[in-house]
């Protein structure tokens, strides 16, 4: 018991000359009177002893979400705030003197800070955060500053290989009438901070970078780069898939029959439907000389469904010709193959037994009798001879070779075509 009392008295002799203090609203009262009546603190003073030297900027952006790429308009929304660091000799004090008051919190509009402002913003120029937004100011004079925003800004779109593309936006953030021996800027420890972004819908971030420059029309500023990948699969559902089967359809103009009447009326209902999602594809894209790879993908749509229209229209005219007039070698040429590569014959009977037959009876007539033994011996023999095979075309047969071909054209073509642009986009959209 009596050890107890010896440890504890002890315990008290050494801990006796310290004691927990914390500054109270008095205190910080008592800071804010000496900072903006005793000193005389002014916003519109550079704070830094020396004029001749610069006061130094750290930047960084802390990036919340994309919102939004205007391929139209070439513009880029995104959200989040900037963490800026300075050094005010202004807002400088002895932390013991008042009862060990560290940091404290004033409003951005209270304090000397540097014109930043959005140099490639979309819209006008304007000043970042807002008064209620609180800067933070240590008893060395740091300030920190995180003014939160919207920013709009102009984003350079390349849109050949729409819908594989990659755009890289900027955001430039420059001290707009400083000079460069006022203010320095240079990029902070993390340049570009993730830790709170939102993953947009449309848009994959694949990298960012920031870098600190100084011009001498500009002055000193800070550009934060994002490096962004389109997610096509809404473009390849919605837009591209539709148009791949319309143009599969296109092709099947050949298959039908002629005598149906429907075929002028199908090719131009397929034809139309080209031409109205071009005009959607071109209307979502911005005005520009390059041309995306599904508008190129659609124009050579639209040119083939200009040739199929063109070749049933043709097709119409040659199926109704009389029978008179003369049918080309080369078309014959081409029933031939088409009827060899359908494995359908080319030559049909012709039965000439009738005709036979009164060449007999006509000699008898003229003679009395049969002719002499030698043709006596093949009349028999051409009486009794199979039916010829002959080749004989007609209009319609003309027609049916050329729908046969065209379709195998026509379907080959769209799907080189489908595969080679679509795959050779995805991968250079990639690279």
């Amino acid at each position: 018991m009596e050890a107890a009392r010896i440890t504890l008295l002890l315990f008290v002799a050494i801990t006796a000359p310290y004691h927990v203090s914390s500054f109270t609203s008095d205190n910080v009262k008592a800071l804010y009177t000496d900072i903006f009546t005793t000193n005389s603190y002014n916003k519109h003073v550079r704070p830094i002893s020396d004029f001749s030297r610069p006061t130094k900027l750290y930047i960084d952006l802390d990036l919340v979400g994309i919102t939004e790429i205007d391929e139209v308009n070439e513009k880029m929304t995104s959200t989040g705030s900037l963490f800026i660091m300075w050094n005010d000799e202004n807002l400088q004090w002895d932390s013991p003197t008042y009862n060990d008051t560290h940091t404290i919190y004033l409003p951005q509009n209270l304090i000397w800070k540097p014109d930043i402002s959005l140099d490639n913003g979309f819209t006008k120029l304007k000043e970042l955060g807002d008064n209620f937004i609180l800067t933070t100011i240590t008893s060395d004079g740091q300030v920190i500053w995180r003014p939160f925003e919207v920013f709009e800004t102009k984003c350079a779109i390349n849109i050949r290989y729409f819908p594989f593309d990659k755009q890289t936006c900027s955001l430039k953030f420059g001290v707009w009438t400083h000079p460069l021996l006022d203010i320095e800027i240079e990029v902070g420890n993390n340049g570009i901070l993730l830790h709170d972004y939102k993953e947009n819908g449309e848009w994959t971030l694949l990298n960012t970078s920031s870098t600190a420059s100084v011009s001498s029309q500009y002055g000193a500023y800070v550009t934060f780069n994002v490096t962004l990948q389109r997610k096509p699969q809404y473009i390849l559902n919605n837009v591209v898939l539709p148009i791949v089967l319309l143009s599969l359809l296109s092709g099947f103009v050949f298959v039908l029959p002629i005598e149906s009447g429907e075929k002028m009326g199908y090719v131009m209902t397929v034809y139309l439907a080209f031409a109205v999602f071009l005009t959607i594809v071109s209307a979502s894209l911005p005005e520009s000389s390059a041309m995306s790879l599904l508008s190129m993908y659609l124009i050579v749509l639209v040119v083939m469904g200009t040739s199929i229209v063109m070749i049933t229209a043709a097709e119409l005219r040659l199926h109704y010709r009389e029978d008179s007039q003369e049918i080309p070698k080369f078309c014959r040429y081409m029933i031939r193959l088409s009827k060899r590569l359908q494995c359908k014959k080319t030559t049909r009977k012709v039965d000439d037994s009738s005709k036979t037959d009164t060449k007999i009876f006509q000699t008898r007539n003229k003679t009395g009798e049969f002719p002499p033994s030698e043709d006596s011996e093949t009349l028999p023999t051409k009486v009794a001879e199979e039916p010829e095979t002959v080749e004989e075309f007609t209009w319609p047969d003309v027609t049916a070779a050329i729908d046969f071909f065209c379709f195998w054209l026509f379907l080959i073509a769209n799907v080189v075509t489908t595969l080679g642009l679509f795959v050779s986009g995805y991968i250079m959209g990639k690279s």
